[in-house]
């Protein structure tokens, strides 16, 4: 509800008008069972008592028909919504490409023939922006909330999301589907910069691809955001039809006794610890 990027703003107003539409089919039942269950109950109740009656046309016409006046136009809103907001509709010219692939539990991101980095990703302030999104072993849900809503991913397929930035900010996106023992670890740091700071990042020390690729396939979680070289070009779409080629089979479920696991228990222990003890401002 506190919407960064112009898809995110319209989605907020959607949610609005969403509302608003159902207020007219909500609201008379919400008022009116209390209001009948006061009325007509067996001690004290006032309402009249008339056991021969049993239909009315006029009630009938109300009922019914205010409830399918509000579903066909929220179906058409709702139609008109997603051809507007079709995820693959590029939102700007030139927008930034940035491949994606979400594991467990964890996310890659490659910025082609630049560099690759685990856990951030850095876009430029209001700038279009272009995902090709991917999955291996279970299946994810990318979402960045304050900047568009969340599009799933899943091993062996290819899914695009295009979105605007909006103002310098730093942002948390996550996988929104549960799929296993480190889902609460799921997450990655967006920050949206300037230019110049965005060109810097892709300018930055990094490691080996061959040092990520190893460690992404090793491990079930990663410990912070790191940047790398970027992989060979057509990688991605390799990985996004092998899945085999950024996870050893998968990880979404451990033995309660491997070490792996103890190490996401005590992580996850941590993460509630820390987001329990959080003010409800840093939170958000």
């Amino acid at each position: 509800m506190s919407p960064l990027g112009p898809i995110a703003a319209a989605e907020k107003s959607h949610m609005i008008v969403f509302f608003l539409w159902m207020l007219p089919v909500c609201l008379p039942i919400l008022i009116g069972l209390p209001w009948i269950l006061i009325k007509y109950r067996r001690k004290g109740g006032t309402g009249a008592y008339h056991p021969e009656w049993s239909h009315s046309t006029l009630a009938e016409a109300v009922i019914w028909g205010g409830s399918s006046v509000a579903v066909v136009i929220l179906g058409v809103l709702v139609w008109m919504n997603t051809i507007s907001e079709d995820p693959y509709k590029h939102t700007g010219a030139n927008p930034i490409k940035v491949q994606v692939v979400g594991s467990e539990w964890k996310w890659m991101f490659i910025y082609p023939g630049k560099m690759a980095s685990v856990n951030k990703v850095v876009l430029p302030e209001n700038t279009p922006v272009e995902f090709d999104i991917t999955a291996t072993g279970a299946m994810q849900s990318f979402w960045i909330p304050r900047l568009a809503g969340q599009i799933y991913a899943m091993p062996g397929m290819q899914t695009k999301m295009n979105m605007t930035t909006g103002e310098l900010a730093q942002l948390e996106g996550f996988n929104s589907q549960f799929n296993g023992a480190a889902f609460p670890l799921d997450k990655f740091e967006v920050d949206v910069v300037t230019k110049a700071q965005y060109d810097a990042f892709l300018q930055e020390p990094r490691k080996p691809w061959a040092d990520l690729l190893t460690q992404f396939k090793k491990v079930a979680t990663w410990d912070g955001p790191q940047i790398f070289d970027a992989p060979p070009k057509g990688w991605w779409d390799k990985a996004s039809m092998n899945p085999d080629l950024a996870n050893e089979g998968g990880a979404a479920i451990l033995p309660d006794a491997a070490p792996e696991q103890k190490k996401i228990d005590d992580a996850i222990r941590n993460e509630l610890h820390i987001s329990q003890n959080q003010s409800q401002g840093d939170a958000q």
